[in-house]
């Protein structure tokens, strides 16, 4: 999720307890807690004080470290808890089964709060100071941007991004885990246009995941018979949507595919107060079960699609969803983005280094090309492009919950990296 750099203060804590959006092509923030290495909960902040890890991969006493940079407090507490809990997931669950190639494997969990400056400082640390083996996270695009140059650039590290994103990062140490918009928008818009015509309606936050993920949607609009008849770009967090009512009113499209994640309720609500939310379609990339809930009767008989549902009805989603109560607490649930992806990339993760032999960043990489994983939605790969061949998940909200319209195998990225 590439995105402009966000400070966000006071008032927008407010404004995104009615917001909703998987966090995809977001801007940066978490509540796990953090800093503190582990080999079990995660924590954050504090200096870790174990040795540092050899590159080999058995044999050695030493822990394997992995460092998170999730958005632990600020908008994207939902997705940065997410990523940070279904990695946490996974690390226990390999550590019980005897580590990586034998050596456990600890946690530091550092909080960014969404914000652009803390993620270098964090990502810095985490690559510097406790010398991790793989950071992972975290959700904003534009602090994906930032951790990409100090980890990957700058540090020599690995970085699996796990966030639904724009695409286009290419580096032989940056995997990404999460959706790409190819993956989610193939499916979708044939959908929609079957449910309610082909005249479409691009509505987006102003910054770069919506803009080159409707790049993308344009052709494969026009490819399904289909006519954009209107493009509108809003601020990330806006307070007044006169404009969308307005546009929607003066072009009347059938369908409008939105990637507005951060304050999508005001939007909706927006349309429902100028009486226009029931004439019009509505499909997205990024509404998973968490902000679902609190929007559910405004969002009634819109699409969505994602790799993660709780209404997916792959083999896994169950026991995943069990494991994940069992752990953090009855009723808590992963989005539909970065959640199983970071879950994923663990167990990717050490598969690679078992089959190199080292946790040295460029061996693993070429090992984790062409690796799959059975996850909690299905059969993954990752590709050559870095980035993951997945399930993606397509369901409608009806009744005021999500049922599963359709469960679409194999999704390929269509990212054009060559390394």
């Amino acid at each position: 999720m590439a995105r402009r750099s966000l400070i966000l203060i006071g008032l927008v804590w407010m404004l995104i307890l009615a917001a909703c959006g998987d966090g995809g092509g977001a801007a940066t923030t978490g509540a796990v807690t953090t800093g503190v290495e582990t080999t079990s909960p995660a924590t954050t902040g504090a200096a870790t004080t174990a040795p540092a890890s050899t590159t080999a991969a058995g044999g050695e006493d030493t822990p394997i470290k992995i460092g998170i940079i999730a958005d632990l407090t600020g908008p994207f507490t939902t997705y940065g808890n997410s990523l940070a809990r279904s990695a946490q997931l996974a690390i226990n669950e390999v550590n019980e089964a005897g580590g990586i190639a034998g050596r456990q494997v600890e946690v530091i969990v550092e909080d960014i709060q969404t914000d652009v400056a803390a993620t270098v400082d964090k990502a810095r640390k985490l690559v510097q100071s406790d010398n991790v083996d793989l950071v992972m996270g975290p959700i904003g695009s534009d602090a994906n941007d930032a951790a990409y140059a100090e980890v990957v650039e700058g540090g020599g590290k690995l970085l699996f991004y796990t966030e639904t994103y724009e695409g286009g990062k290419c580096h032989e140490l940056y995997f990404s885990f999460g959706a790409v918009p190819a993956q989610q928008i193939r499916p979708l818009i044939p959908i929609l246009q079957e449910a309610y015509g082909t005249n479409a309606m691009l509505f987006g936050a102003d910054y770069v995941w919506p803009r080159r993920s409707f790049e993308i949607a344009k052709p494969i609009i026009e490819e399904n018979g289909g006519t954009v008849v209107s493009e509108l770009y809003l601020p990330l967090i806006a307070e007044d949507f006169s404009e969308l009512v307005q546009e929607v009113r003066e072009t009347q499209p059938d369908y409008i595919f939105a990637l507005y994640p951060a304050v999508w309720g005001a939007a909706l609500t927006a349309l429902n107060d100028a009486g226009l939310l029931g004439t019009v379609g509505i499909g997205t990339i990024f509404l998973g079960d968490p902000d679902f809930a609190g929007i559910a009767d405004l969002a009634e008989g819109s699409y969505t699609a994602l790799p993660f549902f709780t209404a997916a009805d792959a083999p896994g989603v169950q026991p995943f969803l069990e494991a994940y109560a069992a752990e953090f607490g009855e009723g808590e649930i992963p989005s539909g983005g970065e959640g199983v992806g970071a879950y994923n990339a663990v167990w990717l993760y050490k598969q690679a280094v078992e089959q190199a032999g080292s946790t040295d960043p460029a061996a693993v990489a070429e090992a984790l090309v062409g690796q799959t994983f059975e996850g909690p939605t299905g059969k993954v790969e990752m590709m050559p492009s870095h980035h993951l061949k997945q399930t993606i998940n397509l369901v409608q909200a009806q009744g005021g919950q999500y049922v599963l319209v359709d469960a679409f195998e194999d999704m390929d990225p269509e990212e054009d990296c060559s390394l």
